[in-house]
């Protein structure tokens, strides 16, 4: 198990998208691979599966890796290495992810407004 550390300041969902960050950055992940489940990631870790979905979740906003639903989550090619033609169905999943996402993040910064009131 490759433990975070008790004594870092960060929160564990940090810790562990950093560290994952870090493996893609060196190219210990490769650009298409797809990474452990939330189960996986838990286990591996050592933290809530909460906290590997959050985790996944900033590496996601950092445009690092994308997730397709049912599917998992995917290492992102970058631009320069992307293949020349992707299926369109492949390219719609992951717009609809998008959009899910920032629907979800909308939800929040309104309950956190109507909350303030």
């Amino acid at each position: 198990m490759s433990a975070l550390d008790p004594d870092d300041a960060r929160p564990s969902y940090r810790q562990l998208a950093d560290r994952l960050a870090a493996a893609i950055e060196s190219g210990d992940r490769a650009p298409g691979e797809q990474l452990p489940t939330h189960r996986e990631l838990a286990s591996e870790y050592g933290v809530a599966i909460e906290t590997a979905k959050r985790a996944l979740s900033e590496l996601r906003a950092a445009g690092l890796i994308v997730t397709r639903q049912g599917k998992g989550s995917y290492v992102r090619h970058r631009a320069d290495e992307r293949p020349e033609r992707r299926p369109a169905d492949q390219d719609m999943a992951e717009t609809v992810s998008d959009l899910r996402r920032e629907i979800e993040s909308i939800k929040e910064r309104l309950a956190a407004l109507e909350a303030g009131d």
